[in-house]
């Protein structure tokens, strides 16, 4: 077994865990079979409130079955992207072949940690093989055999896809700045999601997460990552063993990489929190080691290697011109005018100017 194989089990095991207990796999539950209405972030002068919302207008965003990563496409070469492209086209259709290059990226995009993080849905659906004996990649072709039957594989990857549809078009807008985006889903995930504290027993710790809206760090670093990739920002789960064992979300944004951590700001961690804590969003690698998660060694579930120290790609974080921290809280969002507003634990309100 190789090495990636090994750190993805131990990581849907729960290893990276902050101060998680650890999970355990089985078989999973039977789920709705209509998406949960996502909660609409609504931007007001001095507080933030939700909304139901499902309403499909024009000129919002639509499923995108090929979210991409600037930064992972520094190491995972083109070959493999176009693997990834043609097996979640064949997913979608209900496929049992697609086209792939050589065998190497044959085994990256159906490698169980890849489909969980880059299309969920089908994350442990399906095996790499074929259902007749023959070998699972041959002459440029790729085999699947799906685990259940394929109308119901479908019908689960269409809710899911209504599922993200709705909950990025109740969140963001389509001229929305990067900045924006991140800093609306990051409010998204830690109104919306709860932590789940008892042994876990999902088989997808993706997929899972968003249907049911608990999990711990390695869930929310993902989900957290795939929600930005859907709308365009380069974002990628990471995590480390060094220090405290934990997992978040490595993003880039305007050229330059910081570490979010949705874990941590959840409102459901903090009793009697109505406002979200600022102190996780937008972090410099010297204030995620300041925390104990130390980067030295960070770990980045979809590489093919996991360890971002065998790549020549940098993962660093060094700037800090989104530093709030010291427990301040969301106030509002002034977009026009690209000005933050948030309070300090001494409750003086201040801004920050994110045109920057």
């Amino acid at each position: 077994m190789n090495a990636k194989k090994i750190i993805g089990i131990m990581l849907v095991s729960a290893i990276l865990l902050s101060g998680c207990s650890s999970r355990t796999v089985q078989t999973e539950s039977s789920l709705p079979e209509t998406p949960q209405t996502a909660e609409k972030i609504v931007f007001t002068e001095e507080e933030t409130v939700t909304e139901a919302s499902s309403e499909e207008t024009q000129g919002k965003f639509e499923f995108n079955p090929h979210v991409y990563s600037a930064q992972l496409a520094k190491t995972v070469p083109q070959e493999h992207w176009d693997a990834l492209y043609s097996l979640c086209d064949a997913l979608r259709a209900g496929e049992t072949t697609f086209k792939c290059a050589d065998e190497k990226a044959y085994k990256w995009v159906t490698d169980v940690t890849i489909m969980c993080c880059l299309f969920p849905a089908a994350g442990l659906q399906f095996n790499a093989e074929s259902s007749d004996g023959s070998p699972a990649f041959e002459n440029g072709t790729g085999k699947i055999t799906y685990k259940t039957d394929i109308d119901e594989w479908k019908k689960r990857e269409a809710d899911f896809e209504a599922m993200i549809v709705d909950i990025i078009n109740s969140t963001v807008e389509k001229d929305d700045t990067d900045f924006e985006k991140a800093l609306k889903l990051y409010l998204y995930v830690a109104k919306n999601y709860t932590y789940e504290h008892e042994v876990v027993q999902w088989d997808n710790y993706v997929y899972k997460t968003f249907v049911k809206k608990t999990g711990q760090c390695i869930n929310f670093a993902a989900v957290y990552a795939y929600l930005l990739m859907q709308v365009g920002v380069d974002a990628l789960p990471c995590g480390t063993y060094d220090g405290l064992c934990h997992a978040w979300t490595y993003v880039t944004i305007n050229g330059k990489g910081y570490h979010i951590d949705t874990t941590w700001a959840l409102l459901d961690n903090y009793a009697g929190m109505e406002q979200v804590y600022l102190d996780y969003f937008m972090m410099s690698d010297a204030e995620r080691n300041s925390d104990n998660c130390l980067v030295e060694d960070l770990t980045v579930d979809v590489l093919p290697g996991i360890w971002v120290k065998y790549t020549d790609v940098s993962y660093a974080a060094t700037d800090n011109s989104y530093n709030i921290r010291t427990f301040s809280t969301f106030v509002s969002l002034d977009e026009e005018n690209k000005i933050l507003h948030y309070r300090t634990m001494e409750g003086e309100d201040k801004e920050l100017r994110y045109d920057i």
